[in-house]
């Protein structure tokens, strides 16, 4: 049974209306001076029954939900719902804060159900977490009903994470006390000689969907005295850096020459000259980033983990991590249970040979350059779901696999992409998801025996489309359920490519005892498998993965995750490039829970791209350009057809760099008379490149074929 519990909340807004929000928070956010005022109001909860066997006994515990909350969740103890979302404040303040509860409402004879925090999507077997102890004590839990931490360094942003918990329980009395109204006030002080630094980042627009106040120049509005301080300018260094293993030169000059091409200024240097430690992969980075001003937003390594080291952290869920992950952050964590958040983009070609480096090169340009022409491969997805319900066999949902992927595609199927499910269940009763909502009709429809799953998913990555993704178990083979691994792999028919986000267990384990290779790495170098791919490379917590998903999704087609109504934004990473997705997504997951540190600090360790994270994805069938072009006297103009955001062109003689312009107007007038074009050959190379359009590589001819410009938009980049 599944209850709405009111909390009798008072003094409603007019804007709050019932019917639309009764069962949603709502958050109001006012900048004072020197202070910031954040005022929660929670209508109710939802209470569910949800008894579980423990020592051969039934224990008739409680469920607690609240919808766009998610959780304060300790091993064993009380489940109760947090709210979490960012805050920024001015660069060189002091904080302290404030909590006014108001309107307490009291409910007996509940028996709350423990969280389950060693829960993983692995073959692992889960002992059900139930601290007796603690349900013995007679005091509320949490002690405090906000948690703030910070501050955080979040694309340029300077933040506190806060997290209200408008819920207490006494586990000895069974009692648990809500409140309907919050009040959190940030004081705010300046601390001398420090200033808000004015930082580059990449997709401040994304982020403002995880913050409550996401506009700019917070020190302007909340009227703190701070002073500014400009970070250095953004220097020639590359958006790109591509780290390579000698042996791998030749495709990674391939691949940086590509990139370049397409707008993306990219550098390869050898591991020789970064050196071949963690330490010093991680310094050369770091310095390179700060040099250029934040111009660096991507590093590629380019080699398996035998010739560009990866780091080993211990003292992990599993017991010790393989990451790459603070090759991506500013600096490495302090303690144990501490995360940073990422400061660029990383991904890994986790390859043996020369042959295979070039291999996936030709792949990764193949999908940028020269993407399918077929609409119905971009209104196509397909997901991979267990419905397990192997404890109770009641018809209830063990884990929220099924219930994530549905919550994904009840949204992407209102954008007008159609999602192909590939379900299996191990009970073929199905009638509620983990929380106790009804599972559908259209659920219950695409439950497949696994033999027909596993034939499905080789049909639909054989036609190819936009995504594939899988939430359930995983191993280094493939997924559990529904069973997709490297064995099926191999009856793939055609070289049309696919998007992977393979959420689970240990797919990505790129640390394999060679000539070993895990399910990642196969997609990645196989005709029609994936031209870049995310996954993790030790046991992921099952949870976070549901969170994680539904965040890889919402940077692209924004919505997703939960908004707090009237209140944040529906913007998306900018470009959609995948290692940006994946930095997104990892950004949301301290807001997802309260209380599990070391959990949030292992799952930024364990994901990574496998592949390059500057790829592209496309989400639309790519538009083309009409682009004309003609050449006189040392002038070249571009005509193109639009100027749309983001259009970078390129100019060359023969492979050699000349200009890159970032033009704002369909008409572009290009001076070539410097002593470098003049020792040209008889034409130049003119490369268009903009987010969803077709890649476009001119020959124009260096003799003159018109009359000189009368006018047009010169460039300040422009001049010989």
């Amino acid at each position: 049974m599944r209850e709405f519990k009111s909390l009798k909340p008072e003094g409603l807004p007019f804007e709050y209306v019932m019917s639309l929000h009764g069962e949603e928070p709502l958050v109001t956010v006012e900048e004072r001076e020197q202070k910031i005022v954040v005022a929660y109001t929670f209508s109710g909860f939802f209470l569910s029954d949800d008894s579980r066997t423990v020592e051969g006994v039934v224990i008739p515990f409680n469920q607690v939900n609240i919808p766009h909350t998610q959780f304060l969740a300790e091993s064993g103890k009380p489940l109760l719902p947090s709210l979490g979302r960012y805050v920024q404040i001015p660069r060189g303040c002091r904080y302290s804060v404030t909590v006014e509860p108001e309107n307490p409402v009291y409910f007996d004879h509940v028996l709350i159900l423990p969280a389950q925090e060693l829960l993983v999507d692995s073959k692992k077997k889960n002992q059900f977490e139930y601290d007796k102890d603690f349900y013995k004590i007679d005091r509320l839990y949490p002690d405090t009903i906000v948690e703030v931490t910070g501050p955080l360094s979040i694309d340029g942003y300077h933040a506190l994470l806060i997290h209200v918990r408008p819920l207490q329980y006494n586990p000895a009395r069974r009692r648990l006390v809500g409140f309907s109204s919050i009040t959190v006030t940030i004081h705010l002080s300046p601390s001398p000689g420090e200033g808000e630094s004015i930082e580059t980042a990449t997709n401040r627009k994304a982020y403002e969907n995880l913050f409550l106040n996401p506009l700019r120049r917070i020190a302007g509005r909340g009227e703190v005295p701070s002073p500014v301080t400009r970070a250095p300018l953004a220097g020639k260094g590359p958006e790109l850096l591509i780290i390579y293993h000698d042996q791998f030169r030749d495709p990674a000059g391939k691949l940086a020459y590509w990139k370049t091409m397409r707008g993306l200024s990219t550098e390869a240097v050898s591991l020789d000259r970064v050196g071949a430690t963690v330490d010093a992969v991680k310094e050369y980075i770091r310095r390179r980033k700060r040099a250029a001003g934040g111009r660096l937003q991507y590093v590629l390594l380019f080699g398996d983990i035998e010739v560009i080291p990866a780091e080993k952290i211990t003292g992990s869920p599993s017991g010790h991590n393989i990451t790459d992950y603070y090759y991506s952050t500013e600096e490495d964590p302090v303690r144990s249970d501490q995360y940073v958040l990422p400061w660029l983009s990383v991904g890994r070609i986790p390859v043996q040979t020369e042959e295979q480096g070039l291999a996936v090169v030709d792949r990764i340009i193949s999908y940028e350059r020269d993407p399918p022409d077929d609409l119905h491969y971009y209104r196509k997805m397909v997901f991979a779901a267990y419905f397990q319900d192997k404890g109770k066999r009641d018809g209830r949902e063990d884990r929220a696999y099924v219930k994530t992927m549905e919550t994904i595609a009840s949204h992407i199927e209102d954008l007008g992409v159609e999602v192909e499910r590939v379900y299996v269940s191990s009970n073929p009763d199905m009638r509620e998801y983990v929380d106790g909502s009804p599972v559908p009709e259209t659920v219950r429809s695409h439950i497949f025996n696994e033999e027909e799953a596993s034939q499905k998913l080789i049909e639909a990555v054989s036609e190819g489309c936009l995504l594939v993704g899988h939430r359930d178990h995983g191993s280094p083979a493939g997924w559990v359920h529904p069973a997709f691994k490297i064995s099926h792999l191999e009856s793939i028919s055609s070289d049309t490519p696919s998007i992977f986000y393979s959420i689970n267990c240990l797919t990505g384990q790129f640390d394999l005892r060679r000539p070993r290779e895990c399910f990642a790495e196969k997609l990645l170098s196989m005709d029609g498998g994936a031209p870049s791919l995310i996954a993790a490379t030790r046991p992921s917590h099952t949870w976070l993965n549901d969170d994680l998903m539904k965040a890889l999704f919402d940077a692209v087609w924004s919505g997703i995750i939960p908004r707090i109504p009237g209140f944040t934004a529906n913007y998306t990473v900018k470009n959609n490039r995948i290692g940006d997705i994946l930095n997104y997504a990892k950004t949301y997951l301290p807001l997802t829970l309260s209380g599990g540190l070391r959990y949030v600090k292992d799952h930024l360790e364990i994901y990574h791209v496998i592949g390059d994270p500057s790829l592209e994805i496309w989400k639309e069938c790519p538009r083309t350009n009409a682009i004309r072009t003609d050449y006189h006297q040392g002038y070249l103009r571009i005509n193109m057809e639009c100027c749309p955001a983001g259009t970078v062109l390129t100019l060359w003689n023969d492979s050699d760099l000349i200009k890159k312009l970032t033009p704002s107007s369909t008409y572009v007038t290009v001076s070539l008379r410097s002593a470098a074009v003049s020792a040209a050959r008889d034409h130049i190379i003119v490369c268009f490149w903009a987010p969803g359009y077709r890649f476009q590589r001119i020959q124009i001819s260096t003799q003159d074929t018109g009359a000189p410009p009368a006018s047009g938009r010169r460039l300040s980049n422009d001049s010989p």
